[in-house]
């Protein structure tokens, strides 16, 4: 008996985990698993969207999806098929909005089939499912630690930058604060909700968060002495507050694009591959 209400408690702790993960705020819309959403995409029974920005659709999604950024949404709902049809979003991982954001947008349009797979492509890919992506050169490995190249200054504090305008060389960078060796000058500045914040954030990182109607971010509270680092979850909400910006309010302002998983300080940093 003992045994039984044991393992009883045990089964309602991983069904509130599983709850946790797969909630949604969306009136209408429904949140399914990995397993279903395959299963519907395989039979053809729904077209999947991939609420994420073209860089990361062309870099890699799930097959047969199509990129509805929200952002883009007015412009290319065109493309969508017929109100009755079983739309699925996604973006990328449990703590991406997107697909909430896009579900909403289309319940509003008059979409009545609107699920949610709230796993998105992370962990699509992790499971092994198809995938499909963008086709690069293949490069030979380096031998030894990475090395940076793109050396520039900020306020006279020695910086590396990525490929993009605006962004921070993220493989240098995440090595640096992995290795807890940020060096003074250096601001880094959590984008996301207040909220997500106070769950875990890297340490040293002041909360600024993404004003999520406006798509704007307070450039009055950004300190101006030094390099300001703007991080997220996945690195989507930092490009978005970077491009927010004027460019008289950026100019010590960079954005990492990097995935970020932190319980308190304790923070996981890597890196998202270059397309």
């Amino acid at each position: 008996m003992k045994k039984l209400l044991v393992g009883l408690l045990v089964s309602l702790v991983c069904l509130s985990v599983l709850n946790a993960k797969g909630t949604t705020h969306v009136k209408g819309a429904k949140v399914i698993s990995a397993k279903k959403t395959e299963y519907l995409q395989r039979k053809g029974k729904a077209l999947l969207l991939d609420a994420r920005g073209a860089k990361l659709y062309l870099k890699g999604t799930i097959v047969g999806s199509l990129n509805l950024p929200v952002k883009k949404y007015d412009t290319l709902k065109k493309l969508l098929p017929s109100k009755d049809t079983t739309l699925i979003t996604f973006c990328n991982g449990y703590k991406c909005e997107k697909s909430d954001e896009l579900a909403e947008l289309l319940i509003k349009d008059g979409y009545t089939k609107v699920l949610i797979y709230k796993g998105g492509f992370p962990e699509w890919k992790k499971k092994g499912y198809t995938v499909t992506g963008k086709i690069r050169k293949c490069k030979e490995a380096s031998k030894g630690p990475y090395k940076p190249t793109k050396e520039s200054k900020i306020n006279g504090t020695k910086v590396y930058l990525g490929q993009d305008k605006g962004m921070i060389d993220q493989f240098w960078f995440t090595e640096l604060i992995n290795t807890n060796k940020i060096p003074k000058g250096y601001q880094l500045v959590d984008v996301r909700k207040a909220s997500q914040y106070k769950e875990g954030h890297i340490k040293g990182a002041i909360n600024i968060p993404l004003d999520a109607k406006n798509k704007r971010i307070d450039s009055s509270l950004l300190p101006k002495e030094k390099i300001v680092v703007f991080y997220c979850n996945t690195g989507m909400q930092s490009v978005d507050s970077f491009v927010s910006l004027k460019d008289n309010d950026n100019k010590n302002v960079l954005y990492m694009d990097a995935n970020v998983e932190c319980k308190g300080t304790k923070c996981t940093v890597v890196a998202n591959e270059n397309i």
